[in-house]
């Protein structure tokens, strides 16, 4: 008779704890999420890059500006403060180095960076952590590592209007539009940067809509 209190203690934690198992189990079966479609593309109205030198020795003819993009995250509203993507619990796009090449894009090449699930929710932001430099080479054959403005650590921060993710049937489709011309440009010294100009347009659609 003295075991029938542990009997029951016994079923009593192994029932609750099969509870918390089931509520564990619908929590997770009930996080939803949709589909993030992201591309790049130039914006620029030129055909031709000319670097803003004043010398007319200086090499002023690019052939390609290759940037690095290291790690790509869309931003919840709630998050569009500074802060490492690992920490605040940002959905990271890509995390593994790839390049992109400026030029091509003004050439009319869209590039696809990322095609995949996030959580529902309302974001406001795409955020690109690139290389400190990009190698830019010339039409006479020589070849420059060139700053890149505001690319590292917290990386470059594109706005727009929010959009919203209810369902695994909606799918947000995101273009950044990379004025390639406004962002390749040389300073009074002759010396090129590249500061990037960046927005982005958005359209979200709903499956059978």
């Amino acid at each position: 008779m003295r075991r029938l209190p542990f009997l029951l203690l016994s079923a009593a934690v192994a029932l609750g704890l099969f509870a918390v198992g089931c509520d564990s189990t619908d929590s997770m079966r009930t996080t939803e999420s949709g589909t993030l479609a992201l591309s790049m593309s130039d914006a620029s109205t030129s055909e031709s890059l000319r670097t803003l030198a004043p010398s007319p020795s200086a090499r002023d003819s690019i052939s390609a500006a290759t940037v690095t993009i290291t790690e790509l995250s869309v931003v919840p509203v709630e998050d569009t403060s500074d802060g490492d993507s690992t920490e605040t619990g940002i959905p990271v796009l890509r995390d593994k180095n790839f390049e992109v090449d400026l030029i091509d894009l003004q050439t009319g090449l869209d590039t696809t960076l990322a095609d995949t699930e996030i959580p529902t929710g309302e974001y406001s932001q795409i955020r690109l952590i690139t290389n400190e430099q990009a190698n830019v080479a010339f039409d006479d054959g020589s070849e420059d590592d060139v700053m890149i403005a505001s690319g590292q650590q917290s990386g470059l921060k594109v706005n727009f209007e929010p959009f919203t993710i209810e369902s695994a049937d909606d799918r947000a489709d995101v273009t950044l539009n990379w004025n390639v011309q406004e962002s390749l440009k040389g300073n009074p010294q002759g010396t090129l940067v590249i500061t990037p100009v960046i927005d982005a347009s958005v359209s979200v659609a709903t499956a059978g809509n």
